[in-house]
Formats: structure tokens, C-alpha cells, sequence
């Protein structure tokens, strides 16, 4: 019978076995996907912790700064251009849902030091509804939420989850501000275009005449809208599609310069196509179906950049590495409570300062007065069909009058007056307009001087039109004494007269005078007008004596 060599046998220790250097014990790969999907599903500690705080200080938020929300909300409905600011939130929890494995691998841990920072903030908050600028006060409120964030999550958690919690600021609508240097670059596009295919074009302003007709660069069809959902969508195609910080930077700066020259690029089109079917009215009514269509073209134009410089390496999100449990102890429920806590009395400083200076400026009808006097030639003239007046929102009184003097023609002046408020004040409400969008067109502004009471003053002068009719308007502010023709001027004395509770009455004026006629001069009709009425600093300070006296008999104290 056969026999075997038995191991340390004398044949086996002449012929020793070849031997394998040992490695890892393999692991099956269901295992492998099984271990690191019970990593990722079971979370990191610390978040119940952090979680709680970070849910209270939303609903203190939402309570506090009420009416920052609210006006916010209020322009994504009402404004095409921020419609899709209601899909901010639902893109944040998909980015957050893409990161949730490196939310289960982290813990979160307080930190105090950004503390420091919302004071600041806080004072921005006040300092933008003392101006009444909601953009800021609305970026100040997001600015403080992120701090509550970092406070109670940490710097580390918080720079891994960077991407999608800077989302949050798109909640704002803002870039309304940008209107009329999109208008002007569109036009010059428009104007450039139209001289290279050597088609007969006149421009003014925003007002551009070929033979087959006009059209105007109006506000709608400044690309705002289109510059704004580039912007959203390059941010969040660039953090979906790569990893790289530099391809994300070119990708989101190749969404903001793109959407300002197609926008040119449309325009230029659609004044072409009228000029080739010979007339402007043929394209009115399909115009922003155009602009939609080729807004679509340009977004799958940027997709196909974008897609041309995806890595793969880049799309394939980074393996969950099988990580040791973390460890038992996280920070104690009571620092992220101390924490966040701390935050939330620091972001609601501003607002209770603010309250308290609205209890120094109550809120009261003006006393009965007539209109600022204007004298000899001048006289009233009752029935006037100009069909000009200012839009203006939130006054506590109005006058609208029309003015006659011999060897001139008919001069309008509207007066606004205003209690000052310490918060929200509509003297300088943006939405404001020197004349009814839908009836006339702003041609021209520019400053003008003039001199009342032997002082030299500076108002703002309008040119606007109507079909045949040209007005020119001089506008103006009157805040703490002073005559200013900017909004931001007007901003300013508003804001030192709530602070240091002085003048609490101001107003705004507009007057105008027809353009038509060349021997009767709007400009020296105007100026003539404003010599020969009543100073208006000494009419507010008139109109408030009566309004002191007034609440001293009623025992109100102001």
C-alpha cells in the first residue's frame, strides 16, 4: 500500500513547501457594500444634540424676522425673475442627502468663536432696516442663520457641508440693482449688431427705431431673470459635477457671463426678425416666447460645456471608507444648547434695538394742512389733463396741483409727505417711480441746479415721454432740513434723523412742465415755479409745530 509522508517527516523536511506572503483576509464584496452601508445608516454622534438647537433657533428665526421672510416670499411670488427661489430648498436637501455618508462619519462639536461675528451682523441687520434696504437686512438674516450653524456644528462638519448650506443665501432675492447696466449692455449689443449687418438703426437710452418700427429695452427684457437661474443652475451643476474648485469656478463664472451676451444675442434676433418680416408688431406678441425657447437652447448649451469637462474620476463620488465606530463620548448636550442659545440673543439684538426706537417715532395722522403756497403769477389751475403723477407708496399725505402764470405753460407739482419711522420707512421705498411705467418712458436723467432762497440746490432731472409728449421732472428729497436729489442721500439723512431723533417729518416733490412747446423752456418754467413758492424746509417746520402742538393738548409725548 502507498504510504504518505507524514509532515515534519524526513521527505518534508528536505522538500519544505513554498510559502505565500500573507495578506488581508478577503472580504466578500456583498460584505464590504454591507459594512459601509451600516456605516453611512448608522449616524455619527452628537447630531440628536445638535439637531434640536439648531431646529429651535429656525423657529425663534422664523418668529423674530417675520417680516424679512415675508417680504421675501412675497417677491419670489409676485416677480418671474426669483420663481425659483422656492426650489432653493428642496436642491439643499438634495446636496445634503448626496453628503450623507460624510454626515454619518462626522460628529459635530460646538464652537464659540464665530460668536464673534454676529454682533456685526446683527448691526447690519439694524443698520439695513434703519436704511430700509431688504436685500441687506434679508442677507444679514441668512448671514446669521449660517453662524448658528457654525456655532452648533463645528468648523470641520460645517466646511464638508459648505456647498449646499451657502445655497441658503439664494433664498434672498436680490440683483434687482443690476437692472439698468443689463439694459444698457443689452441695448449696446443690440445697437453694435444692428451697425455690423448695416441695418439703419437710431438709439436713445433704452429706445431703439429701425425702419420697420421701435422697441424697447424695457426692464423685463433686461436678462435679469435669465442671469439669475444661470447663476443657480451653474452653482449647482458645478458642485454636482465636480470636485475640483478650479472647474467649479470656471463653470460658474461661464454662468454669469454667458446669460449677459445671449440675453444681447436674443434681442439682437428678435429686432432682426422684425426687420425681416417687415414690421415690428409681428413679433410683439411672440417675443417672450422667443426669449424662453432660446433661453432653454443656452441652458442645454451649458450643460453640453459643462458635461465636456466632467472627469469621471470626478463623477464617481468618493468611496465611504469602513471606519471605526467614532468614538463613545461627544460634547455634552448642554454646550450646543449654551452655544446656540448664545447666538440666538446676539441675532436678536438688532431687532429689539430697533423696536425700541420704533416706540420713539409713534405712529399718527398728520395735522390738517393745505399745500405749500406758491405765489404771484402764479395761480391754481383746477382742471388739468397732463396725465402725469408720480407712483409713490406709503404716504401720509398727498397733494397733486396744477400751477399757471402768464407767458408760461402748465406746471404739476406733487407732494408726498412722511412721518419718519425708525424701521420701514417708505420715503425711500425703491419701488417709487417718477411717473407711471405703463403710461410714460424714462428717456433721460440727469442732475440739474438751480438756486432757491440764495443757496444752490441740486435736484434730479427726468426726461420722459409718451408716444408724441415729452415732460421733463425735477424731483427731490427734503429730509432733516435739506434739499438731496439721490435716494442714497436721502437714505442717509433719514437714517441720522431717526438715530439722533430730530426732524421726524419729510417729503418728497416732483414737479413738471411739457417739452413740446421750444419758446416756453420746461427747465426755466420750473425753475421759475420753485422760486415763487413756498420754502418747503419752513413748510415741514411749520407743519410739525402744529403736530407738536397738537399731541401736547392730546398729552402724547413725542
Amino acid at each position: 500500500m502507498d504510504i504518505l509522508p507524514r509532515p515534519g517527516s524526513p521527505d518534508d523536511r528536505a522538500n519544505p513547501a513554498k510559502t505565500l506572503p500573507m495578506g488581508p483576509p478577503a472580504v466578500a464584496p456583498g460584505f464590504e457594500i454591507s459594512a459601509r452601508l451600516a456605516v453611512a445608516a448608522a449616524p455619527a454622534r452628537g447630531w440628536p444634540a445638535a439637531a434640536v438647537p439648531i431646529g429651535l433657533s429656525a423657529v425663534v428665526f422664523g418668529l423674530v424676522f417675520r417680516s424679512d421672510i415675508a417680504a421675501a416670499v412675497r417677491v419670489w411670488i409676485a416677480s418671474t425673475a426669483y420663481n425659483h427661489c422656492f426650489l432653493i430648498l428642496p436642491l439643499i436637501g438634495f446636496l445634503l442627502w448626496e453628503r450623507r455618508a460624510t454626515i454619518a462619519s462626522m460628529s459635530p462639536a460646538p464652537a464659540f468663536w464665530p460668536l464673534l461675528a454676529m454682533p456685526l451682523l446683527s448691526a447690519i441687520w439694524l443698520v439695513a432696516a434703519i436704511f430700509d434696504v431688504n436685500e441687506g437686512r434679508q442677507l444679514a438674516v441668512v448671514g446669521m442663520f449660517e453662524v448658528v450653524l457654525l456655532v452648533a456644528l463645528g468648523p470641520q462638519v460645517f466646511r464638508r457641508l459648505l456647498a449646499p448650506l451657502l445655497f441658503l443665501f439664494f433664498l434672498v432675492p436680490s440683483g434687482a440693482f443690476l437692472v439698468p447696466s443689463l439694459q444698457t449692455i443689452t441695448a449696446k449689443i443690440v445697437v453694435a449688431g444692428l451697425h455690423a449687418l448695416h441695418i439703419p438703426v437710431f438709439s436713445d437710452g433704452y429706445l431703439i427705431e429701425i425702419p420697420e418700427g421701435s422697441f424697447e429695452i424695457a426692464e423685463a427684457c433686461a436678462g435679469l431673470r435669465f442671469l439669475i437661474a444661470s447663476t443657480v443652475f451653474g452653482c449647482f451643476f458645478a458642485v454636482v459635477m465636480y470636485r475640483s474648485f478650479w472647474r467649479r469656478a470656471a463653470f460658474i463664472a461661464l454662468s454669469l457671463v454667458v446669460p449677459i451676451g445671449a440675453n444681447g444675442v436674443r434681442a439682437l434676433g428678435i429686432i432682426l426678425l422684425a426687420h425681416l418680416e417687415g414690421s415690428a408688431t409681428a413679433v410683439e406678441a411672440d417675443h417672450i416666447l422667443y426669449g424662453w425657447l432660446f433661453f432653454s437652447l443656452v441652458i442645454l448649451l451649458l450643460i453640453a460645456i459643462g458635461m465636456a469637462f466632467v472627469d469621471k474620476a470626478e463623477r464617481r463620488p468618493p468611496a465611504s471608507p469602513i471606519r471605526p465606530p467614532p468614538p463613545a463620548r461627544s460634547p455634552p448636550a448642554w454646550r450646543f444648547a449654551v452655544a446656540v442659545a448664545a447666538a440666538i440673543v446676539l441675532a436678536v439684538a438688532g431687532p429689539a434695538y430697533a423696536a425700541r426706537l420704533d416706540g420713539e417715532f409713534p405712529v399718527s395722522s398728520l395735522p390738517r394742512a393745505a399745500s405749500p403756497q406758491v405765489g404771484a403769477p402764479w395761480h391754481v389751475v383746477a382742471d388739468f389733463g397732463v396725465g402725469w403723477r408720480p407712483l409713490v407708496y406709503g404716504a401720509d399725505r398727498q397733494f397733486l396741483q396744477a400751477f399757471a402764470a402768464p407767458g408760461s405753460g402748465l406746471v404739476v407739482r406733487y407732494v408726498a409727505l412722511y412721518r419718519l419711522r425708525a424701521v420701514g420707512n417708505a420715503l425711500t421705498n425703491t419701488d417709487n417711480r417718477i411717473a407711471d411705467d405703463k403710461l410714460w418712458r424714462e428717456a433721460e436723467q440727469a442732475p440739474a441746479e438751480l438756486s432757491l432762497g440764495g443757496e444752490p440746490v441740486r435736484v434730479s432731472a427726468t426726461q420722459i415721454v409718451s408716444g408724441p409728449r415729452r415732460r421733463l421732472v425735477w424731483s427731490f428729497y427734503l429730509v432733516d432740513g435739506k434739499i438731496v436729489r439721490g435716494l442714497l442721500e436721502a437714505k442717509l439723512l433719514q437714517a441720522r434723523a431717526v438715530l439722533l431723533q430730530r426732524a421726524r417729518l419729510a417729503a418728497f416733490v416732483a414737479v413738471s412742465a411739457s417739452m413740446d412747446d421750444p419758446d416756453h423752456p420746461a427747465a426755466g418754467q420750473l425753475e421759475s415755479f420753485l422760486r415763487a413758492a413756498q420754502p418747503l424746509p419752513q413748510y415741514l417746520d411749520a407743519l410739525l409745530r402744529a403736530d407738536q402742538a397738537g399731541a401736547t393738548r392730546s398729552g402724547t409725548v413725542r
